[in-house]
């Protein structure tokens, strides 16, 4: 049997910034609220893999059924997946060197209403690093001033920022840890959480008091490299690291693995205004 030849085009990340058109300094307009974008769940994915299993069987009158493998790449390219969001609204403000995390996702592949029971239950998903994409949404802003005046309105020189920490086999309870085994916390001069690096999720525009609203994407086949010129744009165009372009978080997510989003400011003076951070973490099934 031949199988249709399906080109993947490299998936470049979109801008971040919602208020691209706005000049710097401008308020961001808000992302509508009534957004009717549907999102299936497990069951409804199940359904359409079951369909497209047996289509054969039913339009002609056959006993084939479809192969699993493009049943597998079918959906894949129509992008239908299970997916699951977490949501911090309300508004904080973190200060100088008081970095906190905002939110935490629910474990990948797992059901939220099991979770910290003896068995928690694992949802259907495909292979162990079934992640396909992660969408993290942000409104926040600095302190309104500050920053040098080439910098004002733009990313470089921010000091108020969000960093994306991928917490491994989430889904078993932690272990509580005695004080005296925890060990002191050192953050050297060269500590990657001690300042914005190539690493970060997404930085504030810098002496912008308005509220600002950033979309970054996350998806597995994004192959941006760190040191290439056109992460070198994306860093300074839209306030992304430029480490967190190439997918390379994407893929190697596991089932059980959550996200932490963390809110961090440096430096006297520095504030980091958040009003709402949502994660929406797409798998496949």
């Amino acid at each position: 049997m031949m199988l249709p030849l399906i080109r993947r085009f490299r998936r470049l990340p979109p801008s971040s910034n919602n208020e691209s058109s706005n000049p710097p300094g401008e308020n961001a307009q808000r992302p509508a609220a009534d957004d009717v974008t549907y999102y299936p769940n497990c069951m409804d994915v199940l359904k359409v893999r079951y369909l497209l299993h047996h289509i054969w069987q039913w339009t002609r009158n056959s006993d084939d059924l479809l192969p699993v493998e493009i049943v597998d790449m079918i959906v894949d390219a129509g992008e239908y997946w299970a997916s699951t969001e977490s949501v911090l609204e309300g508004e904080t403000v973190i200060r100088k060197d008081q970095d906190q995390v905002l939110l935490t996702t629910v474990p990948l592949c797992y059901d939220v209403q099991t979770l910290g029971s003896a068995s928690p239950k694992s949802l259907p998903h495909r292979t162990v690093h079934p992640c396909r994409r992660v969408i993290f949404t942000i409104s926040s802003h600095d302190q309104g001033w500050g920053g040098g005046a080439g910098s004002r309105g733009q990313y470089g020189g921010s000091y108020s920022w969000f960093d994306a920490e991928i917490l491994h086999a989430a889904h078993q309870r932690p272990q509580p840890v005695a004080p005296e085994e925890q060990g002191p916390f050192d953050f050297g001069p060269d500590h990657p959480h001690l300042l914005p690096n190539a690493h970060r999720l997404q930085s504030n525009r810098t002496a912008v008091g308005t509220w600002q609203f950033h979309t970054i994407v996350w998806d597995h086949l994004d192959d941006v490299a760190a040191d290439s010129g056109e992460a070198e744009e994306i860093e300074r165009s839209q306030g992304r690291g430029r480490a967190t372009l190439d997918g390379s978080q994407v893929r190697a997510l596991e089932a059980g693995d959550a996200i932490a989003v963390w809110g961090r400011a440096r430096f006297g003076g520095w504030l980091n205004h958040v009003q709402r951070v949502s994660v929406r973490v797409f798998w496949a099934i």
